[in-house]
């Protein structure tokens, strides 16, 4: 049987942090970095299957590509993994080899801005009408569709999360509070 190395979730809502945290971290720690977002299947869906999946009990397993679970059981083999992920422990797949879940806590309200300052960059439209469409569709869907799976997110991945970090503070204290969680669970 071939030995797991720590795998390190980084966890919150869409604007926590989790992207820059998780990459410092990876390089502090000479560590695989493993995005979510490349096997996220959720945000290519319309809206009435998304309020379909909510109805369903939103079901973890429907957010990603089960491909997933396989690359990080063979990254955990390789060496130290952090795994950016918005659900931590709740997908029941790869909840055991997770060593250590960190859930960063960012007020909604902050994290909305955030995530639209990023999704609102320039070189991501091709036009400003473009720009504007994406806006009003993702703004219009916030409060029905976008805050509850946030406030679901937030209620399961916070839960299983073996520490939480304040979000709100200063990017290198938020980075700071991270290497202190995990030292030792990696030899470096």
């Amino acid at each position: 049987m071939t030995l797991r190395h720590p795998v390190i979730a980084i966890s919150g809502v869409p604007g926590a942090g989790k992207s820059r945290a998780s990459g410092v971290l990876a390089r502090h720690l000479g560590a695989a970095y493993l995005p979510f977002d490349d096997f996220e299947v959720l945000t290519e869906l319309d809206s009435a299957t998304v309020l379909e999946w909510l109805a369903a009990g939103a079901p973890v397993a429907a957010l990603y590509d089960p491909a997933l679970d396989g690359v990080l059981d063979d990254l955990s083999r390789q060496g130290p993994v952090v795994f950016e992920t918005p659900m931590g422990r709740m997908a029941p797949a790869h909840a055991p080899l997770i060593t250590c879940a960190i859930w960063l806590e960012v007020d909604r309200d902050v994290a909305l801005c955030r995530k639209l300052d990023v999704a609102l960059a320039v070189e991501n439209w091709s036009s400003a009408a473009e720009m504007a469409e994406w806006m009003g569709g993702y703004l219009n869907a916030y409060q029905s569709l976008v805050r509850p799976c946030l406030d679901l997110q937030a209620a399961g991945a916070r839960a299983w999360a073996d520490h939480v970090v304040d979000g709100m503070q200063p990017p290198a204290a938020v980075d700071a509070n991270l290497v202190q969680i995990v030292q030792g669970l990696v030899a470096r």
